[in-house]
């Protein structure tokens, strides 16, 4: 059959649907990933065939304009301050505070970075191509539409926790006590925009998909009802390269992993933890640390620490096997990586998608420990590390959920649920 991915246009979220591409791609479907043309090179150095649509979105720019060539610490008064999508605390998720989310991230962030022409083009596209299957991101709703529109079955593909799934379920009960007249949904109204041109209705399977599939391990996950596929998280990093200082004997004391990913950057522009807070917090540690900083996260006239490496990059995949604890902000990537190799963590979660939430569900799964940016001191964050490093329930909770992720089916051993989920849709379609 054919099979259409669609991820949102930055290079981690074209990594999340990577691993399942190549299992549908191995058993032996016909792939294709369509997006904007920012990631094509990403799409193309997976290996797989690349279909651009729109213009290039260039996502940090079009969030911020008013702070592209600002100091970093005025984008700390970015969108992200007042488009918090991320509580789940049922007491709050009241219809108001609902609402003015959803209609926040519709006006704000789905119509700027998803707009109608560069939907339509991908809606043409599959409607010359018939794909049998769109595996779309939870944050690039242009393929739900282009499988409806072209008759396709379609799943929702999550790289974190289902905010929408917890969101819109509120949402819903709460606008099923409202009168019909005033039961406005924001999102149903912009996708109706689109749909109507081909004579079509907004269903709620457009907003969470036919089913989703999960490949966040079942303890961690919000308390959503929906249709699900769970799958294993497999870590992909890109285009990499094992560095030669990696292939040596692994060092005598504990090695340290400090990073602040890509994703942050990719969409916000800047990094809101401090780089040298963190230097600072292991420096006279008896660690080994290796520094995933560029040479513009670093201070030039700040010196860094003699048991830190710094590297422009290192495959997570490669690298965490190797080490004892991980610092990082709390990006899905990293974090299911580590999650994978049952690697300990301390979190300092940057304010963005599911970051907050999912690093206190690790916390309280007893695997990491979790520090809010505010609260953010050198002293403070080598007293967490020191303590995921010495007491061993630590380790031992990272293995249970290591134990959890890989008890999950694999990419491969879920296509034959995605192709009889694809018939079945097909079978429903034509009788």
């Amino acid at each position: 059959m054919r099979v259409l991915f669609t991820p949102f246009p930055a290079s981690t979220h074209v990594h999340t649907q990577v691993p399942l591409a190549w299992a549908m791609r191995a058993a032996g479907h016909e792939v294709r990933v369509a997006t904007r043309p920012d990631v094509v090179e990403d799409i193309n150095n997976a290996g797989l065939t690349a279909v651009a649509v729109g213009g290039v979105l260039d996502v940090a720019a079009t969030m911020n304009p008013e702070y592209t060539d600002e100091p970093d610490e005025i984008r700390d008064e970015a969108w992200l301050d007042v488009l918090d999508i991320s509580e789940t605390r049922p007491e709050k998720l009241t219809l108001p505070y609902v609402h003015g989310v959803l209609t926040a991230w519709t006006s704000f962030v789905y119509q700027n970075t998803l707009p109608d022409d560069t939907t339509v083009e991908l809606i043409d596209f599959a409607r010359s191509w018939r794909p049998d299957l769109v595996v779309w991101d939870t944050m690039y709703y242009p393929g739900a539409l282009a499988a409806r529109i072209s008759g396709a079955a379609h799943a929702r593909l999550m790289f974190g926790l289902d905010l929408v799934g917890l969101m819109r379920a509120h949402y819903l009960r709460g606008l099923a006590g409202l009168p019909p007249a005033l039961r406005e949904d924001p999102l149903e109204e912009w996708m109706e925009r689109i749909l109507h041109r081909y004579g079509l209705e907004f269903t709620e399977d457009l907003v969470v998909g036919q089913w989703t599939i999960d490949p966040v391990p079942p303890s961690l996950r919000l308390p959503v009802d929906l249709p699900s596929v769970p799958v294993r998280y497999v870590p992909y990093n890109g285009e990499a390269q094992v560095p030669g200082w990696l292939r040596e004997p692994p060092p005598r004391r504990p090695r340290v992993c400090l990073t602040l990913g890509r994703s942050f950057r990719e969409v916000v522009g800047a990094d809101r933890t401090s780089v040298g807070d963190l230097l600072e917090a292991v420096a006279d540690l008896d660690v080994d640390v290796v520094a995933t900083f560029t040479a513009d996260q670093l201070d030039p006239g700040r010196r860094v620490p003699d048991n830190v490496r710094v590297v422009d990059f290192a495959p997570l995949d490669a690298l965490l096997p190797t080490s004892a604890a991980i610092v990082h902000h709390g990006g899905s990537g990293t974090l299911q990586t580590a999650l994978a190799h049952g690697v300990p963590q301390v979190i300092v979660p940057a304010t963005m998608w599911c970051n907050v939430p999912k690093a206190h569900r690790v916390r309280d799964a007893g695997a990491g420990l979790c520090i809010d940016p505010e609260d953010l001191t050198p002293q403070g964050l080598r007293a967490a590390l020191v303590r995921v490093l010495e007491e061993p329930s630590f380790r031992a909770g990272a293995d249970r959920l290591r134990r959890e992720v890989v008890a999950t089916p694999s990419p491969a051993d879920i296509v034959p649920v995605l192709e009889r989920l694809t018939a079945e849709h097909r079978s429903r379609g034509t009788a």
